[in-house]
């Protein structure tokens, strides 16, 4: 793996950007990738996919989800390092046989992780702390192989998946950017799931110190595995 690599970054709506990641892929050669483009290279180190507002199963609606996920599931194949976030995920579980769905219940604010045994002893997944920050109303099923690394007490939430890794939480999110999603939350999945406007924002100022400390802890162990540079 060459020092900087080249790493897509798929992105689906505007409105969910780089947030943290946007340290760590100045240190390396980012490709930006519109979804809805469906032009997605294939000379890349790794992909982060981002999440989106559209449902990983909605390829009615966004016919190029399907050219996403032929993608996704060549590059798993190859062995390029991926990870996946939010909807990344379930686009990740949806392209290697699992499947993704709308949960009968979104999940919304800053949630308790469990991690499996070897959650536990995973040199990425493990650095993702205690708590995350949620904001998702569909989930998946694992694929064929994946291995459950960690889940909240609904759905799972990290998985490994080959050369993939995929977390339903959003590490990258810091806390002015998760405030400003409350305007597109608050009319239908906040009530959804039970959690106020209030709520809300005080798990996300709360969760500020540790989100920031995890997620640079995550993404310097995710980062650092394609070559070591970021260790």
């Amino acid at each position: 793996m060459p020092a900087m690599a080249r790493v897509a970054v798929v992105r689906h709506n505007e409105e969910v950007a780089l947030g943290r990641l946007g340290d760590f892929l100045s240190r390396h050669h980012p490709v930006e990738v519109w979804a809805r483009d469906a032009d997605f290279p294939e000379d890349v180190d790794a992909a982060v996919v981002l999440g989106g507002f559209m449902g990983a199963y909605e390829s009615d609606l966004h016919p190029w989800l399907v050219d996403e996920c032929e993608w996704l599931s060549s590059q798993v194949e190859r062995g390029v390092p991926v990870l996946g976030i939010c909807l990344g995920a379930q686009l990740l579980a949806h392209a290697l046989g699992g499947e993704a769905y709308e949960a009968p219940r979104p999940e919304v604010g800053v949630v308790e992780l469990r991690y499996t045994d070897a959650g536990r002893e995973h040199p990425v997944a493990s650095r993702l702390g205690d708590r995350a920050f949620f904001a998702h109303q569909d989930t998946f099923r694992l694929p064929p192989d994946a291995e459950l690394l960690a889940s909240t007490d609904r759905y799972p939430a990290v998985f490994q998946a080959g050369s993939a890794l995929g977390v339903q939480c959003h590490p990258e999110t810091p806390p002015d950017d998760a405030r400003h999603w409350l305007q597109y939350l608050e009319a239908d999945m906040l009530p959804r799931a039970g959690v106020t406007p209030e709520r809300y924002l005080a798990e996300v100022d709360s969760h500020a110190e540790a989100g920031e400390r995890s997620a640079r802890d995550f993404f310097t162990a995710w980062f650092g595995s394609l070559d070591g540079s970021d260790r």
